[in-house]
């Protein structure tokens, strides 16, 4: 399991736990229709921190991202 930091459009800050595997699929993964699904935005631990109390953005913790994506 890895610990990634992912900024959301709102620029808040959600703290998934999952797979290499997972998180890999998932920025190559297409929809039914064809289009791309827009990829997660990763940030390093520490602009992580610097955001958060920069700003007082929220942060998300402990969601597990697990899934298995069609390619």
């Amino acid at each position: 399991m890895y610990q990634m930091y992912v900024v959301t459009e709102n620029k808040n800050i959600v703290i998934l736990n999952g797979t290499r595997e997972s998180f890999r699929l998932r920025q190559r993964n297409i929809n039914s229709d064809g289009s791309k699904t827009p990829a997660f935005k990763f940030v390093s631990y520490r602009l992580m921190q610097r955001e958060s109390k920069k700003n007082n953005k929220v942060i998300t913790r402990g969601i597990k991202y697990d899934t298995k994506a069609k390619l």
